[in-house]
C-alpha cells in the first residue's frame, strides 16, 4: 500500500508539472503573438501603442518566471529571447524597422516551440 501510495503520488506531481508547464508555454506564445499583433497593428508613421503592448509584454514576463520554476535553461535562454526580440519590435522605428524586428521576434518565437516540443519529448 505505501509503494502504491508513494508511486502514486510521484505521477499525480509528473502530471502536474507537465500540465503546468503546458499551461506556461501556451500562455507565454499566446502574449507573444497578442503582443506583435499590437506593434504589426500600430499606424505605420507612429510609435507603437504603449497600454494594450506594455499588458502583453507583462504577461510574457510573468509566464516567463512560471517557466523559469519548470522548464530547462535551453526553455529559458529561447523564452529570454524572444522576450528582447518583442521588447526590440515595439521600440522599432515604423516601416521596414520594425517589420524586421517583428521577422526576428518571428524566429524566435519558433525556437521557443522547438524548445518546448524538446522539453516535453513531442516530436
Amino acid at each position: 500500500m505505501v509503494v502504491t501510495t508513494v508511486v502514486g503520488g510521484r505521477r499525480e506531481h509528473r502530471k502536474w508539472a507537465r500540465e503546468s508547464l503546458t499551461d506556461a508555454f501556451v500562455a507565454f506564445l499566446e502574449a507573444s503573438w497578442a503582443h506583435s499583433d499590437v506593434v504589426r497593428d500600430a499606424p505605420a508613421r507612429r510609435a507603437v501603442d504603449g497600454d494594450d503592448a506594455q499588458e502583453c509584454y507583462a504577461e510574457m514576463r510573468s509566464q516567463l518566471t512560471r517557466l523559469r520554476l519548470l522548464a530547462s535553461e535551453e526553455v529559458l535562454r529561447a523564452g529570454e529571447d524572444l522576450l528582447r526580440a518583442q521588447r526590440t519590435a515595439q521600440e522599432a522605428r515604423p516601416g521596414a524597422a520594425r517589420q524586421e524586428a517583428l521577422l526576428a521576434a518571428a524566429r524566435c518565437r519558433r525556437l521557443v516551440v522547438a524548445a518546448a516540443k524538446r522539453e516535453m519529448g513531442l516530436p
